[in-house]
């Protein structure tokens, strides 16, 4: 108890070092406190892993013998019949799957395309290849139901799980002992691996420190609220509205230099759904949708009271304007308050640029306010994710990857977009 005491003031103050830090050479040296700390940093969880596998071994072996006897019934017992039958393919490929992510610790990964070399994909591919091979080998279903059965036999005869046989009850028992098993798994493995959030959280802040960009505390329904009265585009979720992050920033151009914000906008939809149960009987439920929208907003003095949406999620006012590009059309629908507003700001070379941005985002939305403020939005795109290849398990290595600058490609593009629609507006309304 006293280690792991340790061990969390220890995390706590690593932590605290991340955020007090103003510089990319602060973060290189929180990262070397890690490599050479005297103190320990890992706990020693060797109890509740115990508890842990006890509690999924028993709650697993209380499935076989509730679903032996008959007890499961309606829909969970047509999945969970289905899961037992099939759990001499997929039982053992977990097994794999997690020595699988062992080896990849000691360095022996599955080789792969750099394209496609991501651990869920390889570790997915593992399993899928585990399930199909344990699934055709001969007399493995034989032997695994065996010992199965032989161990139903040895907890009937010992008495150990003796409730049961009362299914009602020992369903209870067994989904609680599973339930609270799978809490205890993911318990550990959050302390057990708690370098990789703060390894994510130190690459974030050395992109904001080399892109200049700074972070913005607000209250996050208060501003989702703010933008809402300004932009169509925040007009999204029944249930819940938040501004999860904001950043400011500045952009110099050849022609124009400017301001502007960087944000990550969450929503959800609350439904009510009617639905009918395997008995016939009709039932209702509320279901929670979660949704993310980045973007971008921009002083744009050059357009006013015009939106080009490629989302069609949202409805926006103004006169439908098309313009001569098919492709353009494709991508956006248009709206302005003015034909001849839409008209303007259109020119073939500025349809040419917006092209791109319909190209190179899902469900792109550029809505330009009556104050000639503009917002670009988009689907699930964050534009300071960078692909991070070592951590604090390796600190030595993660110093270095650190110390490079981390150039941020999709604003940097993106900006020069905007700056190129400045550019290419800023005499059609003199």
């Amino acid at each position: 108890m006293r280690h792991n005491k340790q061990v969390a003031a220890n995390i706590d103050a690593i932590k605290a070092d991340v955020e007090a830090a103003t510089s990319q050479a602060d973060l290189i040296r929180v990262i070397r406190s890690v490599q050479n700390h005297p103190g320990p940093l890992d706990y020693d969880d060797r109890i509740a892993a115990t508890i842990k596998w006890l509690l999924l071994f028993a709650g697993t072996m209380g499935l076989y013998l509730t679903a032996s006897s008959g007890g499961f019934h309606g829909d969970i017992g047509f999945f969970l019949d289905l899961a037992m039958n099939f759990s001499s393919a997929w039982v053992p490929a977990i097994g794999v799957v997690l020595l699988a992510k062992r080896l990849e610790k000691k360095g022996k990964v599955l080789p792969l395309p750099d394209s496609i070399n991501r651990q869920w994909l390889r570790l997915g591919l593992i399993g899928v290849a585990a399930t199909a091979l344990f699934a055709v080998l001969p007399f493995w279903a034989y032997a695994y139901w065996t010992v199965i059965y032989t161990l139903i036999g040895l907890i009937r005869l010992v008495g150990v799980l003796i409730l049961l046989d009362d299914y009602p009850i020992g369903q209870e028992i067994t989904l609680g002992m599973l339930i609270i098993g799978a809490g205890l798994w993911m318990w550990q493995g959050k302390r057990l691996h708690w370098r990789e959030p703060v390894s994510d959280r130190i690459q974030l802040l050395d992109s904001l420190f080399n892109n200049n960009l700074k972070p913005v505390k607000v209250s996050k329904s208060g501003k989702a609220q703010e933008f809402g009265n300004k932009f169509r585009e925040f007009d999204r979720g029944n249930h819940r509205r938040e501004i999860e992050a904001l950043y400011q920033g500045s952009y110099k151009g050849k022609v124009h230099q400017f301001g502007f914000q960087l944000y990550h906008f969450h929503f959800v939809d609350k439904r009510t759904e009617t639905y009918r149960d395997s008995e016939g009987n009709t039932k209702t439920r509320t279901t929670y949708h979660h949704y993310d929208r980045h973007g971008l907003l921009v002083r744009f003095p050059f357009a006013k009271s015009i939106s080009l949406d490629g989302d069609r999620r949202i409805k926006f006012d103004g006169m439908p304007y098309s313009a001569a590009s098919n492709e353009f059309n494709r991508h956006f629908k248009v709206r302005a308050q003015e034909e001849m507003q839409a008209a303007r700001l259109l020119s073939p070379a500025v349809v040419e640029q917006l092209c791109n941005i319909g190209e190179s985002y899902r469900s792109p939305v550029i809505e330009i306010n009556a104050d000639g403020e503009m917002c670009i939005a988009f689907d699930n795109d964050d534009l300071l994710t960078l692909k991070r290849q070592y951590g604090l398990e390796k600190p030595e290595a993660f110093a270095k990857e650190i110390a490079g600058h981390a150039k941020l490609e999709k604003l940097d593009t993106l900006l020069k977009t905007v700056h190129d629609l400045m550019r290419l507006n800023d005499n059609n309304f003199a």
